[in-house]
């Protein structure tokens, strides 16, 4: 069975997310990355790809505004971003749950400008829209109610309870156990856009015999040596249309959910 992550390897929400932790880290609010200075934006998208847990990004931001004007072409290494996200006392649960609120507050505040700011990774948007009846689950940080909404309006069909969030705090450990269980399938295949993602799953539940087939999506939010570091880790490095030729080869049927 195929479970795919969502930013980064279905949707491209990239825009929409530097608007929306800018909101929540700042206060201010904003609809627009017209609306923020190009070298904050620059900053913060160049790094996005070393957030892990979503709420971790406001850290990221709160970086970013202190050094987009004299820094704004860096990219920081794992261990600078590291020693970032380690210098708080504010549990990562709370930051996530305020980027989620902010988040439901924009899109009911002005839905089809938040919206706009997502485009679907295409071909395999497309692909999967194609086949109504095949089955596959969502495993996600992002919030629920933001990535149906998502699904829903640009024509993807997935049932609610194939969604599997971040909300709440939830990791994707947590959540893979519930599919696992749910499931009970012999095996998974996941296909990411973060390295640390299937670096963490793979030692959660490749430990002791490998139950978890892990992929790495070349064409998310992905930084300059993430390629080279999934192939050193022993995960595919796929791009959309090698994911597709899988599609068939995973196929289950509504009736499997």
């Amino acid at each position: 069975m195929l479970i795919f992550d969502f930013d980064g390897v279905l949707i491209n929400s990239l825009a929409e997310v530097t608007i929306t932790v800018y909101h929540t880290t700042t206060g201010k609010r904003v609809t627009s990355l017209a609306d923020l200075p190009p070298r904050l934006v620059g900053l913060f998208q160049r790094n996005r790809y070393h957030v892990q847990p979503i709420g971790d990004a406001v850290l990221l931001m709160k970086w970013c505004l202190n050094n987009y004007q004299n820094n704004s072409a860096r990219i920081l290494n794992p261990q600078e971003y590291e020693a970032i996200i380690s210098g708080t006392v504010d549990p990562a649960a709370d930051r996530s749950r305020r980027i989620y609120e902010t988040r439901m507050d924009f899109a009911a505040r002005d839905p089809q400008q938040w919206l706009a700011l997502h485009q679907p990774y295409q071909p395999l948007w497309a692909e999967l829209r194609k086949r109504k009846k095949y089955g596959f689950v969502i495993l996600t940080n992002k919030n629920r109610d933001a990535t149906l909404k998502l699904c829903r309006h640009f024509g993807l069909n997935i049932d609610t309870d194939n969604v599997y969030s971040g909300d709440q705090g939830v990791s994707k450990v947590e959540n893979m156990r519930q599919i696992q269980k749910r499931f009970g399938s012999p095996s998974f295949e996941f296909i990411d856009d973060s390295v640390k993602n299937l670096i963490e799953l793979d030692r959660c539940f490749n430990k002791d015999h490998k139950t978890l087939a892990l992929m790495f999506a070349s064409w998310g939010y992905i930084g300059p040596d993430d390629e080279k570091m999934a192939q050193l880790n022993g995960y595919p490095v796929l791009n959309q249309k090698d994911l597709i030729a899988l599609l068939d080869r995973n196929r289950l049927t509504a009736e499997n959910f």
